[in-house]
């Protein structure tokens, strides 16, 4: 389920919460139970039936942006199981982190369904909010999350700057990650739950193999009153499925 590596696969490890606010990453195996994710799914693949969800590709090198996502607006209205979700993940981030943390002001970023499909990706990269959580619903071929946990070189007060961009570029390449990453990659498992400081750990997706839509909840959470200078070119680029004529705000 979960393997840590620097150039090659290792033994299973079995991370728990309790390392989060040290460490950057933490997890729990059957957080919901399999029934529970598949009510989920029955809820989801029902909202899918009536909505075209926007379909986000943004090219990337060899793990491009390829998804569709169902965004917190939609799910407040349609899917009040997730916000119930969110509010209890919540406690156990708060818990594991040893401060208050709180869903993000803007509800359309701060909780999400991502729906990637086969061969599809996600691009490397950080999270704008602190603590990111994901909630697995279903098992597919592919579609391991691969993190590197505090990984980044983080700029406090410069997190938007052409030092922190170039600092995130070189660290990024696959030779230097190599030598100085440790990688912990997770495959898609029903009920899993992940959580890990977003915003200083480097991940992505890897490619989705078979027929079937990998099925996640995306859940984001930060210190109360903060503020994203990015927020809307960054909004634009993860939620619209039309073309932008910029790159990713947070690396470009």
């Amino acid at each position: 389920m979960f393997r840590q590596t620097k150039s090659f696969l290792m033994p299973r490890l079995v991370p728990t919460f309790d390392a989060l606010a040290t460490q950057g990453f933490g997890a729990q195996a059957g957080f919901l139970s399999e029934d529970e994710c598949s009510a989920l799914l029955k809820q989801i693949s029902t909202y899918r039936s009536s909505h075209e969800l926007p379909e986000v590709y943004r090219a990337a090198g060899d793990r491009p942006l390829h998804y569709r996502v169902i965004d917190g607006e939609c799910i407040s209205a349609d899917l009040p199981d997730l916000i119930s979700l969110y509010a209890r993940i919540n406690i156990i981030v708060n818990e594991a982190m040893g401060e208050e943390l709180v869903p993000l002001e803007d509800l359309r970023v701060g909780l999400n369904v991502n729906v990637t499909p086969a061969g599809g990706t996600y691009r490397w990269h950080y999270d704008r909010n602190a603590v990111t959580a994901i909630l697995y619903l279903n098992a597919v071929p592919g579609g391991e999350t691969e993190i590197y946990p505090n990984y980044r070189l983080f700029m406090e007060g410069a997190r938007y700057s052409a030092l922190q961009r170039i600092a995130d570029r070189v660290l990024e390449m696959r030779i230097v990650r190599g030598m100085f990453g440790k990688l912990v990659r997770v495959a898609p498992e029903p009920g899993l739950l992940v959580a890990m400081r977003g915003n200083r750990c480097l991940h992505s997706v890897r490619p989705v193999e078979g027929d079937a839509d990998r099925i996640n909840v995306i859940m984001a959470y930060d210190r109360p009153g903060v503020q994203f200078a990015v927020a809307p070119q960054l909004d634009q680029y993860l939620y619209q499925g039309q073309a932008v004529a910029e790159s990713d705000p947070n690396y470009g």
